[in-house]
């Protein structure tokens, strides 16, 4: 049985796997929560939905026209509803009057829920999982009256690397995205040096075993490239060059046992080749355990910034309490990080005001 039948399809199977470690670790891929929310509509009529997924939307009261829009993707074992509470997204919804879409990933599409970044027929543009939630995007521009210039895309661990999917098929689409503990996009491709390790994987144990080594999860590093090649892998992806590629907020927590933090940095040479800038950091800044980094075109406007959280863990941060700054709920994969990685990331974006670095 393939291992991708053994992790991804079924939530309890036997301990006797061919290979152990991906399984062990595959847990704290997987995030939990309990659905709290009550206040996600769910839109059935959005369009095709070639990937068979679910939209929930939530829409704050008196936003005003041409408001702006954040479409958000939960991890594994979540569901919008879970991922919504967790991270307080509709409380900052409210708060600046943005508009929240969360896709949302069916069991029988993934039995753990995780969006099937991995797999060739859901991120290509146009195809599968990548193709819902583009339309979604487009249905609610046009349903909630949204300025299409702030349309902005984050997800955590299966939904980080969906996000990097979806910058690189819509770039037309998303003014900015976020990326917490994801992949760069067209990681799950064989190099000259390890196309037998991952072809042999692949065939013998499916696709999501194959990404798991050249992907840089549950133990393994991610294959390193060159610049030019990561920066290729997306401008090779829209149809046609875009006015403008979307800035990029990356997190990652220094101690992340199950996404390898080295997938961060391969982001950056993604990114940053992508937008023409240098992987030179123009903005260091330092808060507490969290190390900021900007990084600016020749005009001096930041396009990338970079978040690597000290001694955290496989999640995403919050800064549980009351105080404006503050956001989220304590879970095993929304984690107190003593910053709210979403405000953050709006301040980024030009959703919110901007505090303090």
């Amino acid at each position: 049985m393939p291992i991708r039948s053994l992790i991804w399809r079924s939530p309890v199977r036997p301990a006797r796997l061919i290979v152990p470690a991906i399984v062990a670790l595959l847990l704290a891929f997987l995030t939990t929560g309990q659905s709290r929310s009550a206040s996600l509509e769910t839109i059935d009529n959005f369009g095709p939905n070639p990937g068979q997924l679910d939209m929930r939307v939530y829409v704050p009261d008196r936003r005003g026209l041409n408001a702006a829009m954040v479409v958000a993707l939960h991890g594994c074992m979540q569901e919008a509803s879970d991922f919504d509470d967790e991270t307080g997204l509709t409380a900052l919804a409210d708060g600046l009057k943005f508009v929240l879409v969360f896709p949302e990933q069916r069991q029988a599409n993934n039995g753990n829920r995780c969006f099937n970044w991995f797999q060739e027929r859901n991120n290509k543009k146009g195809q599968g999982e990548s193709g819902s939630i583009r339309n979604m995007v487009q249905h609610a521009i046009k349903a909630y009256r949204v300025d299409p210039s702030k349309v902005y895309v984050l997800g955590l661990s299966a939904g980080g690397s969906m996000t990097a999917v979806l910058m690189a098929n819509y770039p037309e689409l998303f003014q900015g995205g976020a990326i917490v503990a994801g992949t760069p996009y067209g990681c799950n491709n064989p190099t000259a040096l390890t196309g037998a390790m991952w072809w042999w994987l692949d065939t013998w144990f499916g696709d999501f075993a194959a990404a798991s080594f050249a992907c840089g999860l549950f133990g393994y590093a991610p294959t390193p490239r060159p610049a030019q090649e990561w920066g290729d892998f997306v401008r090779a992806s829209p149809d046609a060059k875009p006015s403008r590629w979307p800035t990029v907020s990356l997190w990652h927590g220094s101690a992340d046992s199950t996404v390898n933090l080295a997938n961060q940095r391969e982001l950056l040479k993604q990114w940053a080749n992508v937008h023409g800038i240098d992987q030179i950091p123009d903005e260091t800044n330092f808060l507490n355990n969290v190390r900021h980094t900007v990084y600016k075109d020749a005009s001096g406007n930041p396009r990338i910034e970079a978040y690597e959280i000290l001694g955290f863990d496989h999640a995403i941060a919050i800064d549980p309490g009351t105080g404006s700054a503050q956001c989220g709920v304590v879970a095993p994969y929304t984690k107190d990080g003593d910053i709210c990685s979403a405000l953050k990331i709006l301040e980024f974006w030009g959703v919110a005001p901007r505090n303090n670095p």
